[in-house]
């Protein structure tokens, strides 16, 4: 593990307190076998992961911390049964919680259970009424080559975006305009793509594909965000 930058130093510094303390104290709480965990899971040390979050859903089943952090855990170790079961209970414990919806629909993915992941993260994006389960669910049909599924899942999230008093991101816009593109309609991305620049008009991957598209960035570029 590189300890060298402050920021790792402090982490390092943080676990290696935390298992002194175990070692002169006695066992570690629940906080404590938490806070542990999510270290070994920020530095991808998994099987330690494991082996702390173990106890906490032992001893505290249902509590969402602990079920998500050994269901990370255990998607990691290849576990993809006991990941699900784990992330689903922390899902229903946190609902709305979109980490835990993140990483239950990766490991659906991985299952090869589309149609739960769809359903999941359709509702979540629903239910929210945020765009990233949408962005994800886009992000997954794509690499699945389902088309359609991603065109309504970009369109949902633009459609969600667009609710709010102003629109907060161009992903959604980009994300179809890129599809677009690869499906042969450069009419239609370069429209999602002059919307992208009206919603911000710094997103360098937009002006960037805007003048590569030969775009005219100008005053007139920008046009309204929506449908």
């Amino acid at each position: 593990m590189d300890c060298h930058t402050p920021v790792r130093w402090i982490a390092c510094s943080f676990a290696s307190t935390l298992l002194l303390l175990t070692a002169c104290g006695g066992p570690r709480s629940t906080e404590q076998s938490i806070d542990l965990g999510n270290h070994y899971l920020e530095y991808g040390e998994w099987q330690k992961a494991a082996d702390t979050f173990s106890p906490v859903i032992q001893n505290t089943p249902g509590l969402w911390k602990g079920e998500y952090g050994y269901g990370v855990a255990m998607a990691n170790l290849g576990d993809l049964v006991t990941a699900r079961r784990c992330l689903e209970t922390a899902n229903d414990h946190s609902p709305g919680n979109l980490v835990i919806i993140a990483a239950l629909a990766d490991v659906m993915f991985r299952q090869g259970d589309t149609g739960q992941m769809y359903q999941l993260l359709r509702g979540a994006g629903a239910s929210l009424g945020r765009v990233e389960p949408y962005l994800v669910l886009g992000a997954y049909a794509v690499k699945l080559k389902d088309d359609d599924s991603a065109l309504l899942a970009y369109q949902w999230a633009i459609e969600v975006n667009s609710g709010t008093l102003r629109p907060m991101t161009t992903e959604p816009y980009y994300q179809l305009a890129v599809l677009q593109m690869r499906l042969g309609n450069p009419t239609e991305a370069q429209r999602r793509l002059r919307q992208a620049y009206g919603v911000s008009a710094t997103d360098p991957r937009v002006e960037e594909e805007l003048r590569r598209q030969g775009v005219v960035i100008d005053g007139s570029t920008a046009i309204p965000p929506g449908l």
